[in-house]
């Protein structure tokens, strides 16, 4: 979560500004989220105002100025936004009123002892960039005169932000990570913006990685997969030779004369170094040769099975093996946190390839599945090891899901996976609530199951050529946004129009 804050000296233009189309007509579904005791707290959440309520609505933030004579310096008026990454999952109006009332406590603009300032939270539709975000408007005088004290005020919220995103599974911006999930850097939110995005490049990285590394039977394979899918991929050789590779860096492909910008395993997430990711493979010693060779070559150097497309009837091979698993899963102890983490980790690799074949560069229902389960794995100490037991099962869908054959029945079966990978999230899940972990339990159900519902529904009523997307290039994603920069709404709507199918009308 990023939070961003300026100083302003008019409620009534603020309010208007919120209420407005915004500067390229991005403010949509403009609504009061929640408001403070002062402005009677409720009264008009959960609706958009009229033009009179509006106005109102901002001469209640400037009525303590214009009471009392006092100088705020830098402007009465308090404008926090906070704002999460387009991958995040969706946030309710009720956790937005969650969230709102912790912040504006922190800071002390409500809190118990203190006479309360007036302070209202705003709501829009999600923005072009596809990320959910609120205004907080607020006075900095307080209804009998005196001033709200916001000195630390960035490092208050930086706390702040640190336990929502706890307690919400939401991204965790870096230097307030803990867990194997490594944060995002401001930097990283803003290009991820700026090049329009719909996942950050760090997001999409990790889903490949985890796609290829479970799809693979070796470590050969995992590199040439890696390279399949567009993308730039370096070894890191042992210290004084090229015999031994000891990790490696990856990045997206740049257009423009940019310069890629490389994540090291590690730095994506801590059960993607090489040394985790190999524990997942058993290799004889000329298959480890093998790889070494894959390793040094800038193109790949005999293709292997990952270039054999694959039956249509073999999705419901992966039907069956889904069912398989789910058994496997519901007879393992939820003490075996071991296990859990490493099914966890194999079916993010499941449904992170199953979002890049058919949700392309857009954030849908797979892509979130994907990111939840890659969490579950690392909630724990330690790195996630393999479930010898449905291992198997999990690999042998994943290369399904990257490579089989599309027919107009194949949806019918797609259909039927994603109900039997829906138990698996929620026998995962199950798992988590036994060992007290609430949270991260939600994570993998409440948003998702709904998405995933209708997302069976699409399979059962869509053809596959209306399902799957049209490839796009790395330059087409680039014009688009270029031209999003002139005119931010009509991009929105291109992308919107070019989206497809299963991320349609599920609120990403």
């Amino acid at each position: 979560m990023i939070a961003k804050v300026s100083r302003g000296s008019s409620g009534r233009g603020l309010i208007r500004y919120l209420f407005g189309p915004g500067r390229a007509n991005e403010h949509t579904d403009q609504r009061v989220i929640t408001s403070g005791l002062a402005l009677g707290g409720e009264v008009l959440a959960g609706r958009g105002l009229s033009t009179q309520e509006i106005a109102d609505l901002g001469a209640d933030l400037d009525e303590a100025k214009e009471a009392f004579a006092v100088d705020t310096k830098a402007g009465h008026l308090y404008h926090l936004s906070l704002s999460l990454p387009a991958t995040d999952r969706q946030v309710t109006d009720d956790q937005w009123t969650e969230i709102a009332q912790k912040a504006m406590e922190a800071l002390g603009f409500e809190r118990e002892g203190l006479v309360p300032a007036a302070w209202v939270a705003i709501g829009h539709g999600v923005s072009t960039n596809g990320n959910q975000h609120i205004h907080l408007a607020a006075s900095m005088i307080r209804t009998d005169g005196s001033l709200v004290d916001i000195w630390q005020d960035r490092k208050t919220l930086s706390r702040v932000c640190a336990e929502v995103e706890g307690a919400f599974e939401l991204t965790v911006v870096r230097g307030r990570a803990e867990g194997g999930m490594p944060g995002l850097t401001r930097a990283e939110l803003e290009r991820t913006e700026r090049e329009r995005r719909a996942v950050p490049a760090r997001f999409t990285l990790a889903r490949r990685v985890r796609e290829a590394s479970i799809a693979s039977k070796d470590e050969a394979e995992f590199v040439r997969r890696l390279r399949a899918q567009g993308v730039l991929v370096r070894p890191r050789f042992e210290t004084g030779g090229m015999e031994a590779v000891v990790g490696y860096s990856i990045a997206l492909r740049t257009t423009g004369g940019d310069t890629p910008i490389f994540y090291g395993g590690g730095k994506l997430a801590k059960d993607l170094t090489l040394p985790s990711l190999r524990q997942f493979w058993e290799q004889s010693p000329s298959e480890r040769n093998e790889a070494v060779a894959e390793w040094r070559a800038t193109e790949s150097v005999t293709p292997g099975r990952e270039s054999v497309l694959g039956a249509a009837d073999n999705w419901r091979q992966a039907v069956a093996g889904a069912e398989r698993i789910v058994e496997t899963l519901r007879a393992l102890p939820v003490s075996d946190l071991a296990a859990w983490r490493g099914a966890a980790r194999e079916a993010a690799g499941v449904f992170a390839g199953w979002s890049r074949r058919f949700e392309g560069d857009s954030s849908g229902p797979m892509g979130s599945a994907a990111d939840a389960l890659a969490r579950s794995a690392q909630s724990g100490p330690g790195d996630p090891v393999a479930n010898r037991e449905a291992v198997r099962d999990f690999r042998a869908i994943a290369a399904i899901v990257a490579q089989s054959e599309l027919k107009n029945d194949s949806p019918i079966a797609w259909a039927m996976l994603v109900d039997q990978l829906g138990r698996t999230l929620r026998a995962i899940s199950d798992a988590h609530v036994a060992r007290g972990e609430t949270e991260t339990a939600k994570a993998l159900v409440d948003h998702l199951s709904g998405e995933l519902g209708e997302l069976h529904h699409r399979f059962e009523t869509s053809a596959a050529k209306d399902l799957v997307p049209t490839e796009r290039t790395e330059e087409d994603r680039v014009e688009v946004g270029v031209a999003s920069k002139v005119t931010e709404r009509s991009a929105h709507q291109r992308r919107q129009g070019r989206q497809p199918g299963p991320g349609r009308g599920l609120g990403r």
